[in-house]
């Protein structure tokens, strides 16, 4: 129409931008693709042409391609037990700590026999003190005899007594039979104010607690004095082994629940609280030295040190309720009695621990599987 104008395109419209939006794409893909070879070419092992410093072939010894384990294993490593037969039975052994060699398996290592050479010896000397002061009261007590007091004799007899046991480790592995003409007891407790052969700490015993004059006692006590010397001059030889002296550990307690709770040693004094309470110092001595073994190989020490203080308290305790004097077995109160009955008991589950933490040899167990081999 006249005076009208036919529409014009716009400037920079046209075939541009047709193709700008497909030209971009092939750009980012392009991109894309030099990115993935740059990273191929980062890749260790990647060249085909030549292998990485960090590849598995360059790392591999020998470099080869081959089959780098030729041999099929059938036998439980560390033994010839055939894996296939009985694999899963040597897995719950392992599980109960026990290897394929039949040997207890234990995160421990087995202390070297040197190592208990400082604790033995400290303990000797310990020993020896304690065998020094019971000759130190022999004479007090053979005074007491002579001069008729049977009050007085009857304390020297007590102190005497505690004295010995306070060897501990030592008094059983005395030569010959030292040990026994010290502390021992008769066969039978019927007619034993005539055996001959009863002459050392428990003939005493039973003369001031059964009547006897006390004059008439003061020959034994000659001739304990006379053993006592003894006991010192061998002392410083006696042999004492690591086995030995681990055990003992436990078994000093031990004797103190079987023979002097019970009453069975010291059948007229009743003397078991006192002597108990010797024992355990003797023993706390002999922990005193191992400490240091003991130390960072489980909890055996932490639980022995807290029974054998509780133990202590309670003997402590006893012998307050008694006006400050070691009560006889007969004293005792019922409750008194287990009291002390069960917190032994309870010092010496964890005294059981001992020898075993301290052992010195791996603990072989028997039957062991028999060897597939030989079959």
């Amino acid at each position: 129409m006249p005076g009208s104008q036919s529409p014009q395109p716009a400037t920079g419209a046209g075939p541009s931008r047709r193709y700008s939006r497909p030209l971009g794409w092939l750009a980012g893909i392009a991109g894309l693709a030099l990115l993935a070879l740059i990273a191929a070419a980062a890749i260790p092992g990647s060249s085909g042409d030549q292998p990485s410093r960090f590849g598995v072939d360059r790392v591999a010894r020998g470099g080869s391609t081959g089959d780098q384990f030729p041999v099929r294993e059938t036998k439980v490593f560390g033994s010839n037990i055939n894996a296939k037969t009985y694999g899963a039975e040597i897995a719950d052994q392992e599980d109960q700590g026990v290897g394929p060699n039949g040997q207890m398996a234990s995160d421990l290592s087995p202390l070297p026999p040197s190592a208990f050479r400082g604790p033995i010896a400290a303990y000797r000397s310990y020993a020896e003190h304690w065998a020094e002061k019971l000759a130190q009261q022999l004479p007090q007590l053979r005074a007491a005899l002579v001069a008729g007091d049977r009050s007085s004799a009857k304390l020297a007899w007590g102190v005497a007594y505690g004295d010995y046991l306070h060897l501990g480790a030592v008094y059983g592995l005395l030569p010959g039979t030292l040990d026994r003409q010290i502390d021992g007891m008769p066969s039978t407790l019927s007619g034993a104010a005539h055996n001959a052969g009863f002459q050392g700490l428990h003939r005493l015993e039973l003369g001031l607690w059964t009547g006897a004059s006390p004059r008439s006692l003061a020959p034994f006590a000659a001739v304990l004095a006379r053993r006592v010397g003894t006991l010192r001059a061998v002392l410083p030889t006696v042999q004492i082994t690591p086995l030995d002296y681990a055990t003992r550990a436990h078994e000093i307690l031990e004797d103190a629940q079987r023979d002097l709770i019970s009453g069975m040693d010291v059948p007229w004094s009743g003397a078991g609280v006192l002597s108990t309470a010797a024992g355990l110092a003797a023993t706390r001595e002999m922990i005193g030295t191992l400490t240091p073994l003991l130390q960072g190989r489980g909890n055996a020490l932490a639980e022995v040190q807290a029974w054998l203080a509780q133990l202590q308290a309670v003997i402590a305790r006893l012998r307050a309720a008694h006006g400050g004097t070691w009560p006889s077995l007969g004293r005792l109160s019922a409750a008194q009695h287990e009291l002390l009955i069960g917190t032994l008991a309870g010092a010496l589950g964890a005294l059981s621990q001992v020898p075993g933490t301290l052992e010195t040899t791996p603990t072989p167990i028997t039957p062991r599987i028999a060897s597939e081999s030989r079959k």
